[in-house]
This record gives structure tokens, sequence and C-alpha cells, in this order.
């Protein structure tokens, strides 16, 4: 069944604290709900690029292609939210709720999201390279072709996620739970909590084989 996003303030669970971030959302809005041809073009696009959305719950809108970079977002719920091809470079989404959220295609390099929730989120071909992830939760999340390249993922939940050519090169996963994690990834992968431990090849697959995950394979990065 194909979902349905909301596209009005009628949607809104919770409006932002901040008058002229309240203001963007509502005027992106009132141009989606008019449902012209021009409402996803440029120039009709949620424009919020360093914005306060404290407050806020952004449950179940269309979001998608938003600038959001510089955002601060953190602590807010997007449950079931439509942020494919969003902009989310340098933005704070930690302690954000993402749960069943689309995720594909972000840009999300630099972003700061210790302790968000991506439960059974899609993050088909997102950008999350050199970000704080520590703490996570991707519990059953689809990470097919996501590139977390240099990033800290240490202490996260990866319990049941879908692995596919996903980039962990150069990322930190210590204290993290893959139990049941499967598919491909790309190494090589620091696996140590307080100190390093770089492992690649079959040393990595036997670490992820030790801590309850067979199934997933390793590929050596082309950026090493």
């Amino acid at each position: 069944m194909t979902r349905v996003y909301g596209r009005s303030s009628e949607s809104v669970v919770a409006w932002p604290d901040d008058a002229k971030t309240r203001e963007t959302l509502q005027r992106y809005l009132d141009r989606l709900s008019a449902g012209s041809p021009e409402s996803l073009m440029e120039g009709s696009l949620l424009a919020a690029d360093g914005l306060n959305f404290a407050g806020a719950d952004l449950s179940g809108l269309q979001l998608q292609e938003a600038a959001l970079n510089e955002a601060d977002l953190s602590n807010v719920r997007m449950v079931e939210a439509d942020l494919y091809q969003a902009w989310m470079m340098s933005a704070n989404i930690s302690h954000a709720d993402l749960t069943r959220s689309d995720l594909r295609k972000i840009e999300g390099r630099g972003c700061q999201a210790a302790n968000a929730i991506f439960r059974e989120a899609q993050l088909q071909g997102a950008v999350f390279e050199d970000a704080d992830f520590r703490q996570a939760d991707f519990h059953e999340a689809n990470l097919h072709d996501t590139s977390f390249a240099g990033s800290d993922l240490r202490d996260t939940d990866l319990r049941r996620c879908q692995f596919g050519w996903t980039d962990l090169s150069n990322c930190r996963i210590g204290g993290s739970n893959v139990e049941g994690a499967r598919g491909m990834i790309l190494g090589p992968v620091d696996v140590g909590d307080q100190s390093t431990s770089i492992l690649a090849g079959a040393p990595l697959k036997a670490w992820f084989a030790a801590h309850a995950a067979p199934d997933v394979e390793i590929h050596a990065s082309p950026q090493g």
C-alpha cells in the first residue's frame, strides 16, 4: 500500500516554537496543499537551512527535498515522514525520532545524530559521512547503498538491519549490537570501543560472526 503523506497545515502534529521556523513551514504547506504543478518544484520546496525546529512534531509530513542544512531538529519527532532527497548536511538530529521514515538519498554529511531513532527507516542511497551516530537506533533499517564513511557508530543498535554495499569504511562501530544484521558492507572498520582496532576482510567477517551476524559479507572499499 502506498503511504500518503501530510500536505497541509492540518497535518502538523505540533508546530515549531520559533516564529520564523513556524512561518516558513506554514508557507511551504500552503503551497503544497494548493496542489499546483509547481508545488514540488525548485523555489517551492521547504527552505529551512539553519532554522530551529524545537517543539515540533513533523510526523507524517511530506518534506521531500527539503533544505535542512545546519537546522536544529534535535528531539523532533519525524515518524513516517517523507524526507526523500532532503539536504541535512551538518544538521542536528540528535535524539530525533525518524522511525519508518523515507530517508532515501539524503545528503547528511557531518550531521549530529547521537541517540537518533531510525527503526525500520529507509536509508537507501543516503550519504551520512563524517557524522556522529553514537547510540543511534537502526533496528531493522534498510541501509542498502548508504554511506557512513568516516562516521562514529559506536554503541548503535544495528540489529536485523539490511546492509547492501553499505560503506562503513573508516567507521567506528565498537560496542554496537549487530545481531541478525545481513548483507554486504565496505571496510575496513574500527571495531574498538575505547582503543583502535581496525579490521578488514576475513577478520572483520569473523568479528561480525562472533557478534551474531554471520550473514554480513565484507568487501574492500575502493578508498581503502
